[in-house]
């Protein structure tokens, strides 16, 4: 791995960590909104979308999650180098 290549993936994974970070954060705070919404209103079809939402809401941030996860995993190479340098 050549130094561009380790300072493009390190700038690249703190990018993508940064977005994850702010994406989550964001997601949660709708999230939040839509929870409010779902118990204050007597409407059940209202409810039942919301619900269904809700469910879009988990699997986003599983998707997420799964970022994060899989942007971890390329610091792996990095490190490997590294240590192969020393």
């Amino acid at each position: 791995m050549t130094k561009e290549e380790k300072q493009r993936i390190d700038e690249l994974v703190m990018k993508t960590f940064t977005l994850a970070y702010e994406l989550g954060t964001n997601l949660d705070e709708l999230h939040k909104q839509f929870r409010q919404l779902r118990f204050s209103t007597k409407d059940r079809d209202l409810e039942a979308a919301i619900i269904n939402l809700e469910h879009a809401f988990f699997m986003t941030a599983q998707s997420i999650n799964i970022l994060k996860e899989q942007t971890r995993n390329a610091l792996i190479p990095l490190r490997k180098a590294h240590t192969c340098e020393e």
